[in-house]
C-alpha cells in the first residue's frame, strides 16, 4: 500500500523547550492548512519538555529523543533527514505560526518560480522595524535574489534570511547542501543560506507566517554571551569578499565591512564593558583576520560608527546603493 507524502513537513528542534514548545505546537495543531507533518526533535531537554511531548496524540506530530546532545546543527541536520515532504518549513520551539500562516507560506511556494530554493518570510516585518540599513535592504532589493546577486546582498546586509523560523526551503536544496552541522555555532544559518543562495535563487517575501519571539534564553543570546560570533561572522565575510573581488575593488570591500561588522561589535562590546562585563571586548581585540584592520586601527577608526549607529548607517548606505547601482542589482 502506497500513502501520499504530506504537502509541507514542518520541523522543530528543541532543548529546553518550556513553556515556549506548547505553544508552538498548539499554532501547528490548530493550522486551517492541515496537510502537513510535524517533526520535533527534542536535544535532551531536562525541563520537562520530553514529559510535554509525550502528551502529544496527533500523528502527524512524529517525536524524536535524543539520548546525546547533537548540538542545533547536529539536531537540525537530523530533522532534515526524516522529512517526507518536498517542502520543508523551519519552525524553532520558542516561536509559533500565525493563524493561517503555513497555508500561506504553502501559497507562496505555488507562485513563486520553480527554481527558488528557499523562501524567507516575514521580509517586511522583519526589516522595516530593525535598522535603517535594514529598511533600506527593504526599499530598493527585488524580491527575486540570483545568485550572484545573493553576494552582493548577503555582504552588504548581513543575514537577510533572518531567523530560522522565517524560512522554509525545498527539501531536495537542504540535503544537497552542507547542512546545519559546521564549525560555526551562533551563525551556522547565515552560511547555510548564503552557500545555498550561491548557487540558487531565493525568494524575499512580504507575506507574514510565523512569530519570532524575542526573550533573553534565546540561543542567540546564550551562543554569543563571549562575542563568539564576531569570529565566526569573520569566516563567513571572508568568503564572500572572495566572491567579491571580480566585481569590487579589494580595499572598498574591507572599508565597508570593517564599518559595518567589527563597528558593530565593538557597539555590542562597549554595551557589556558599561556593565563590568569585558569578555565581548577581549573577543574583539583578540580577533584578527586579514579583512580586518590591524587591532588598534580598528578600535580607533570603528570607535566613531560604534559611538553613533545613524553616522554608521548613512555611510553604509551610501555605500551599498553605490556597489548595488554598478553591479546593476538594483
Amino acid at each position: 500500500m502506497q500513502y501520499s507524502s504530506p504537502t509541507i513537513s514542518v520541523i522543530t528542534p528543541v532543548w529546553n523547550g518550556l513553556p515556549y514548545i506548547k505553544e508552538c505546537v498548539e499554532s501547528v495543531l490548530s493550522q486551517d492548512f492541515q496537510d502537513w507533518e510535524h517533526i520535533i526533535s527534542d536535544n535532551g531537554s531536562t525541563d520537562g519538555t520530553r514529559a510535554y511531548l509525550d502528551t502529544i496524540t496527533d500523528p502527524r506530530v512524529k517525536i524524536f529523543k535524543q539520548e546525546n546532545n547533537l548540538g542545533i546543527g547536529g539536531n537540525l541536520d537530523f530533522l532534515v533527514s526524516q522529512v517526507q515532504s518536498p517542502l520543508v518549513y523551519i519552525l524553532c520551539a520558542d516561536d509559533y505560526f500565525y493563524p493561517g500562516g503555513l497555508g500561506r507560506a504553502v501559497s507562496e511556494w505555488d507562485r513563486v518560480p520553480a527554481d527558488t530554493a528557499f523562501i524567507t518570510f516575514n521580509w517586511k516585518q522583519t526589516t522595516i522595524y530593525h535598522s535603517e540599513l535594514a529598511r533600506y535592504s527593504y526599499e530598493v532589493l527585488p524580491k527575486r535574489i540570483t545568485p550572484l546577486a545573493s553576494r552582493f546582498v548577503f555582504f552588504l546586509f548581513g543575514n537577510v534570511a533572518g531567523n530560522l523560523s522565517n524560512n522554509s526551503a525545498k527539501l531536495n536544496f537542504l540535503k544537497g547542501s552542507k547542512g546545519f552541522t559546521r564549525p560555526l555555532r551562533q551563525a551556522l544559518d547565515f552560511e547555510l543560506w548564503a552557500e545555498i543562495a550561491r548557487d540558487h535563487a531565493m525568494m524575499l517575501s512580504d507575506v507574514e507566517t510565523a512569530c519570532v519571539r524575542i526573550h533573553k534564553g534565546a540561543a542567540t543570546n546564550y551562543l554569543n554571551i563571549k562575542g563568539q560570533q564576531f569570529a565566526e561572522h569573520l569566516v563567513i565575510y571572508e568568503r564572500l569578499i572572495k566572491e567579491l573581488l571580480p566585481y569590487v575593488e579589494l580595499k572598498y570591500l574591507i572599508r565597508y565591512f570593517n564599518i559595518e561588522i567589527p563597528s558593530f561589535h565593538l557597539r555590542e562590546a562597549i554595551k557589556f564593558a558599561l556593565h563590568g562585563r569585558f569578555k565581548k571586548m577581549e573577543s574583539f581585540m583578540e580577533t584578527d583576520s586579514d579583512i580586518t584592520w590591524p587591532k588598534w586601527k580598528k578600535l580607533i577608526l570603528c570607535l566613531p560608527f560604534a559611538l553613533s549607529e545613524r553616522v554608521r548607517y548613512r555611510y553604509l548606505i551610501r555605500i551599498a546603493g553605490r556597489i548595488l547601482k554598478q553591479n546593476q542589482i538594483i
